[in-house]
């Protein structure tokens, strides 16, 4: 029987991973990740033709009319949530990397501000809140090219990375290394980094992001925080004690609106709490990379020198 023909990887690092450690002989890097969306996201006001849903506290109903209390729920997050979240990463010592949104930082400065000041990694999560694979490709890099300047114009850093709602097109890493950006993180199919060489793009280093160990739970199958700090501790610990050899990143995806709530702020104080004095590096998503393109590079040349 003649073997199935794909373009997909479905062994990446296979039964034995790179072996190595992240800085300070770490086993897992954890990269934090503050999801700037507030004001980009779908709403009659701004000339929508629907209301977003992803506030959560409002019935999922689609309208046509314009919903104060649904908007509310979203500007809690640039109000109050983005101040709670970015208190307790000062308290902690620890940089993240933010997904703007180039509209959220227009809408509010302050915030932009506040990211530079404290040091976190600016990447790209789109103009507006918008979804893309539906997109032709002009259209897609128009978008990410508006973006990307936008989010230069609020921050002065050029963001390092793009992050979609929706996820990828075929093309979209070419556009993406075409247009000045590093890496990219729109990918949940591994523990470490790796080379996303999709057939017809160029090499671009891919950070996988992840969905379960995110905020975006909580209502769902995290009703507390206690429930969503207790998969956040076991995720980690799973990844300390795992019995493969080689590191691994755990990414946690918070959205001010969520985990800046006071009932839920505790779940990420906890965790953190918990990392501490463990083989754990808090990063940014650019420093995980950093470190894993040149380990990979100074592996490769060992493997090549003579014995």
């Amino acid at each position: 029987m003649a073997e199935p023909r794909t373009q997909r990887d479905f062994v990446g690092y296979g039964e034995i991973p790179p072996e190595f450690r992240w800085p300070g002989n770490a086993r897992v890097a954890v990269s934090l990740v503050i999801n700037v969306e507030e004001g980009a996201e779908r709403s009659i006001p701004r000339g929508d033709s629907a209301n977003d849903l992803g506030a959560h506290w409002i019935p999922a109903c689609a309208s046509a009319v314009r919903n104060l209390t649904l908007e509310s729920a979203f500007e809690y997050g640039s109000r109050a949530g983005i101040w709670r979240l970015l208190r307790i990463l000062r308290r902690h010592d620890i940089r993240g990397t933010a997904f703007c949104c180039a509209v959220a930082l227009q809408l509010n400065p302050s915030i932009a501000a506040a990211l530079i000041r404290d040091g976190h990694e600016i990447a790209d999560h789109g103009h507006q809140w918008d979804t893309h694979t539906d997109l032709d490709d002009e259209a897609e890099e128009r978008l990410i090219r508006a973006s990307r300047d936008a989010i230069s114009a609020s921050t002065g850093r050029t963001p390092t990375s793009w992050y979609s709602r929706d996820g990828l097109k075929p093309g979209t890493r070419r556009v993406l290394a075409e247009n000045g950006f590093a890496y990219e993180s729109n990918s949940f199919n591994d523990d470490l980094p790796h080379w996303g060489s999709d057939p017809g793009n160029p090499r671009l280093p891919v950070l996988p992001y992840a969905g379960d160990t995110n905020d975006s739970g909580l209502f769902k199958q995290f009703p507390t925080a206690t429930a969503f700090g207790d998969h956040l501790i076991a995720a980690l610990d799973v990844l300390l004690d795992d019995h493969r050899s080689g590191p691994s990143v755990m990414s946690v995806g918070l959205h001010p609106r969520l985990i800046g709530r006071p009932a839920y702020a505790v779940a990420l104080d906890r965790f953190i709490a918990h990392a501490r004095g463990k083989a754990v590096w808090f990063a940014t998503r650019e420093e995980i990379v950093n470190v894993w393109v040149r380990t990979m590079a100074q592996q490769a040349t060992a493997d090549k020198s003579p014995a």
